[in-house]
């Protein structure tokens, strides 16, 4: 009972992490001009954020990857990364769906509700689902260069007297941890045993005349 109760604060935590991903940056590019221009680019799984200024001039505008395209290639941005940036947007969004089956599974296991056989298979392979779900995108965006310049994830180049540096936001860390979490607990509603209800009272001897 207590493994199962872990198991289902897990998930709950683990639901959470992934609307924090979902909302969060999944990666990040920063510049640095030699006469003091700076600018950061933020990619999220629903659109692009850039703000700072370059060449005097000052920028900060938020819009979708589909719009994007024009404006990203002012500031070095890999317009290709977009592609694959809103696929782990549909990868996420399957994971959410999971994660909340498999938390419904869990707590119907947990508490006795329905056929608990059932409920612990559903509990445990959605959450196997949801780890699969996690883990593909976090992978998967490792695959591209989000800058024109470089196709390496974490990346520290100079262009043009603009120093430019590339690594993941915390959005790509927490999905990790989402697949690390939801991996645990799959398994660990999965390898847990159905105790009967009437396996743990004990049975009392009749007593006998003499």
């Amino acid at each position: 009972m207590r493994k199962g109760i872990i198991a289902f604060g897990g998930m709950i935590g683990g639901l959470i992490l992934l609307i924090v991903v979902f909302m969060g940056p999944w990666y990040t590019m920063n510049g640095t001009g030699t006469f003091g221009g700076e600018y950061n680019v933020g990619f999220y799984l629903t659109r692009i954020e850039a703000k700072g200024s370059i060449a005097g001039q000052e920028i900060s505008w938020s819009m979708g990857y589909a719009e994007a395209k024009e404006n990203a290639q002012i500031i070095g941005v890999n317009t290709q990364s977009f592609t694959i940036i809103e696929t782990s947007m549909y990868l996420t969004l399957f994971a959410i769906a999971t994660a909340l089956i498999a938390l419904i599974g869990i707590a119907a296991f947990v508490f006795h509700l329905g056929t608990l056989k059932i409920m612990k298979y559903i509990g445990g392979g959605f959450g196997f689902l949801t780890f699969l779900l996690a883990l593909v995108p976090a992978l998967y965006v490792m695959t591209t260069g989000f800058s024109e310049n470089s196709s390496d994830f974490w990346f520290s180049q100079s262009v043009l007297g603009v120093a430019i540096t590339g690594s993941p936001g915390y959005a790509w860390y927490l999905m990790i941890v989402v697949a690390i979490i939801a991996l645990i607990f799959a398994v660990a509603i999965l390898l847990k045993k159905i105790i009967p209800e009437d396996a743990s009272v004990k049975k009392v001897a009749p007593p006998v005349n003499t």
